[in-house]
């Protein structure tokens, strides 16, 4: 089930924002990089350096999560303001901190919607 689940995750289209690296080719959406479950393949093959986020909840992710992939939790509904209830108790300098110093790093953002 945990293979599936993560097959599933990695097959589907899912949102996948990649900040602060231009893709040739890829789409862009509200200014950041949408990507594939292929293309985040290829340059995980290739040995880029990147933090993948995964924002599920902690139990969803500890079913299993697309390989190498840390996990803070978000929610799928817009915050206008930080709101440490919805990111799993964790603030705004926990995010900071979770993101790490190297502001040229690419981050992949992923969830997805099982509806």
């Amino acid at each position: 089930m945990k293979m599936l689940k993560m097959t599933y995750m990695l097959g589907m289209f899912v949102v996948l924002f990649l900040c602060l690296l231009a893709k040739a080719g890829a789409q862009e959406a509200s200014g950041y990089t949408v990507l594939s479950a292929v293309e985040l393949k290829k340059m995980q093959d290739s040995g880029k350096e990147m933090l993948i986020i995964d924002t599920l909840p902690y139990s969803v992710y500890k079913e299993g999560h697309i390989p190498g992939a840390k996990n803070f939790e978000f929610p799928n509904d817009n915050m206008d303001s930080w709101v440490k209830s919805k990111t799993a108790g964790k603030s705004r300098d926990d995010f900071v901190a979770f993101l790490g110093k190297d502001k040229d790093k690419p981050l992949v953002f992923y969830c997805f919607d099982e509806r």
